[in-house]
């Protein structure tokens, strides 16, 4: 920024990654996390199912007409993916990860009605696929809040654009 103010979250470029500028939101402190995972948050394929004959895949960067739609169609101007699974990319046993997601859901419809869940898949195959919700009608500070509540890395932001940013919480 050229002014010394900065604002509560910044668009960053970490390391040579110009093209990152637009895709990634971090709060303003600098992330400890390490490219590679990174790099597998940005090209991970973050499914949820919205009703039974209604699912969507998002792609970090990627505008998404079908959740545009849904959002303007139920007049909600945000979005958020999220999981409460393996906090700070430590695999935790299935149980644990089941227990998590309970308490994600519960302290998420503190905010909404509007929670679906879905999965996170590597399409590369090195990470596990994750159990996921995709949250409707949330702020970005309460959710932020909750992802570092739950100790996750990161977190997917949409806002009424439909595009998927990469929320860097470490």
């Amino acid at each position: 920024m050229k002014n010394s103010q900065k604002n509560q979250y910044d668009f960053v470029s970490p390391s040579e990654h110009a093209a990152w500028h637009s895709i990634i939101l971090q709060t303003t402190h600098a992330t400890t996390l390490p490219e590679n995972m990174i790099q597998a948050y940005l090209a991970a394929q973050y499914q949820a199912q919205i009703t039974s004959d209604c699912s969507m895949t998002l792609h970090i960067g990627k505008v998404s007409k079908s959740l545009a739609t849904y959002m303007h169609t139920i007049n909600i101007r945000t979005a958020t993916y999220l999981t409460a699974c393996n906090p700070a990319s430590r695999i935790a046993t299935p149980a644990a990860n089941q227990s998590a997601m309970t308490r994600l859901h519960k302290q998420l419809s503190r905010y909404t009605k509007h929670i679906y869940a879905g999965e996170s898949i590597d399409p590369a195959g090195k990470w596990p696929a994750e159990a996921s919700f995709l949250a409707l009608g949330i702020d970005l500070p309460t959710i932020i809040t909750i992802g570092q509540l739950f100790g996750q890395n990161a977190i997917v932001w949409i806002n009424s654009d439909a595009i998927p940013k990469l929320v860097l919480l470490r």
